[in-house]
């Protein structure tokens, strides 16, 4: 079943910035980070990883609301995926 995941950037410090949400099932973790490293390199390469950094894939019921709204704000008319 397809849950919810938060995407963080954590910094080489070790800082988390909430990023983007991505709905997958779990065996896709796997494979996730590299994912979105080629959509990313295909569609807005200024955004790519930097040296140092990785990404990170929270589920929805572990983030802390406060990131999730920081992404997808309860105001909002949609949830990006």
């Amino acid at each position: 079943m397809r849950q919810l995941y938060l995407v963080y950037r954590v910094m080489p410090d070790g800082d988390r910035h909430p990023e983007s949400i991505m709905a997958m099932v779990e065996e896709d973790l796997k494979t996730a980070a590299s994912a979105l490293d080629q959509v990313i390199q295909d569609d807005a390469p200024e955004q790519a990883l930097r040296a140092g950094e990785r990404w990170e894939f929270v589920p929805q019921d572990l983030a802390p609301l406060s990131d999730w709204e920081e992404i997808a704000p309860p105001s909002g008319r949609s949830m990006p995926y």
